[in-house]
């Protein structure tokens, strides 16, 4: 190490104790008491002024995404329309159904005696059917599973000939809930209904289907009148050729946003075989694949509107009343045996997808994933 090296480690060293000297001295020369004097610290915490500028704090808007799936909307927002089959008469699940009927209960005489003999559209008493009917959609976590089981019984009545009958079916179902984990729901719904339908033969190609249904759909904790609900539709058809004819008519909802919704649609027959019912709001393809005495078995496939409202006391809001609606959209691929007097047996699998669950008065509703969907039922 040369000298100008060690120099600079003297320089340096100097400078050090020169500056721990003069902090020394600073501190050192600062007596505690003096720092009571200072005028900033004779006022107490209460003497101390708030700023003239002061502003309010400003409340975030409200966000359009919250956790777990749930997006907020204003109870009042008008933009938001919900269409959910809850709301649509119980006789429109048997749409496909009546149809048939209405179509068998005219045959034309090319078709009575044709290659194919024709199954009996009804019995030949006043109970006309009893059914009991079965479905379940896959959840877990946010998405919502749900087993139905429902039954009913249909008699039915000249008005005032076989060919113009009216069909009186009391249904009663239960549907059990599992999650969401998010939001709170009741275990279990019911609904309870009568529905009378009446197919009347007004021409010779003119026929009508018409109906009324006054049911209850709550909770059974919740009795009010917003668990009544009376419904009913009002369809035509119009025999064009014996291939094909035109539905028209009209459904009412009884609800704020849709009292009453148009309905319509096409039922082409191309062969005896083959059907196709475009028609709301069950679309569906049939066609036959084997028959044999008194039977006949269809494959088809279809798409449907799922869901329901029920009035509720609100899980987390006791004592609160509230309506809550479950809404999806469903396809459909399934098998039918048919039997001569009506009766029948079917299974069927689906995709469910746009499932929405929300309450009436509660700002948050859930969207859930797509899901599968299992059904099967049995008509005497």
């Amino acid at each position: 190490m040369n000298i100008r090296t060690c120099f600079c480690f003297d320089r340096i060293r100097l400078g050090a104790c020169v500056l721990t000297a003069l902090l020394m001295l600073i501190l050192g020369g600062v007596n505690p008491a003096d720092a009571q004097s200072q005028p900033w610290a004779r006022q107490g915490v209460t003497d101390w002024q708030r700023p003239q500028t002061f502003q309010p704090i400003q409340t975030l808007p409200p966000t359009d995404v919250f956790p777990d799936g749930m997006t907020y909307r204003a109870e009042d927002d008008p933009t938001r329309m919900r269409l959910t089959t809850g709301n649509l008469p119980p006789e429109v699940d048997r749409l496909p159904e009546n149809l048939e009927l209405r179509d068998a209960l005219v045959m034309s005489e090319e078709e009575v005696f044709s290659t194919r003999p024709k199954l009996k559209p009804s019995k030949d008493s006043l109970l006309q059917s009893l059914t009991v009917q079965s479905t379940w959609l896959a959840g877990s976590g946010d998405n919502l599973g749900m087993t139905e089981v429902s039954a009913s019984g249909t008699i039915g009545f000249p008005a005032p000939t076989r060919e113009s009958p009216m069909l009186i079916t009391p249904g009663y179902g239960m549907y059990f809930l599992v999650g969401p984990d998010s939001v709170s729901t009741p275990a279990t719904l019911y609904q309870a209904y009568v529905t009378t339908l009446w197919m009347p033969q007004i021409t010779e190609k003119l026929g009508g289907i018409f109906s009324i249904t006054p049911g209850v759909y709550s909770d059974f904790r919740q009795t009010d009148s917003d668990a009544f609900r009376l419904s009913g539709m009002a369809l035509g058809s119009y025999r064009w050729t014996n291939e094909l004819q035109f539905i028209f008519g009209a459904v009412y909802l009884n609800r704020d946003d849709f009292p009453i919704l148009p309905a319509a649609g096409v039922i082409w027959t191309p062969t005896e075989d083959h059907r196709l019912e475009l028609t709301f709001p069950r679309p569906r393809y049939s066609q036959l694949f084997r028959y044999g005495p008194e039977f006949e078995d269809w494959w088809y496939v279809g798409g449907e509107f799922g869901g329901g409202s029920w009035a509720v006391n609100h899980p987390t809001r006791p004592g609160e009343r509230d309506s809550l609606t479950l809404s999806d959209m469903r396809l459909v691929i399934g098998m039918e045996n048919k039997r001569s007097g009506g009766g029948k047996s079917f299974v069927e699998i689906g995709y469910v997808f746009a499932r929405k669950l929300e309450y009436k008065h509660d700002p948050a509703h859930l969207d859930m994933s797509d899901t599968v969907m299992i059904r099967s039922g049995w008509w005497y």
